[in-house]
């Protein structure tokens, strides 16, 4: 089992598309979609990725998910909370 932080875990490996793995010492972060904040935070993220020089496909990806999250938080708002 591969720690994340004080809530969850992951079992099994972790590797990016390509497969070329995350390795073990490199910290993760996990944010769910019934966080509250993760929108605000999502956008934030990507003005700083633009700023950056972020290539635009990362600016894509990104914006697609949060495309993902605000329709699934439209649709499940009576699960959505502030982070604990």
């Amino acid at each position: 089992m591969r720690k994340i932080d004080g809530k969850y875990q992951i079992s099994g490996d972790i590797t990016k598309i390509d497969g070329t793995p995350i390795p073990e010492h490199e910290p993760l972060i996990l944010f769910r979609g019934k966080d509250k904040l993760l929108l605000p935070l999502l956008e934030k993220y990507v003005e700083l990725c633009r700023h950056a020089g972020s290539p635009e496909a990362q600016i894509v990806s990104l914006e697609q998910r949060i495309n993902e999250i605000k329709d699934w938080q439209a649709t499940h708002h009576d699960r959505l909370k502030v982070p604990d």
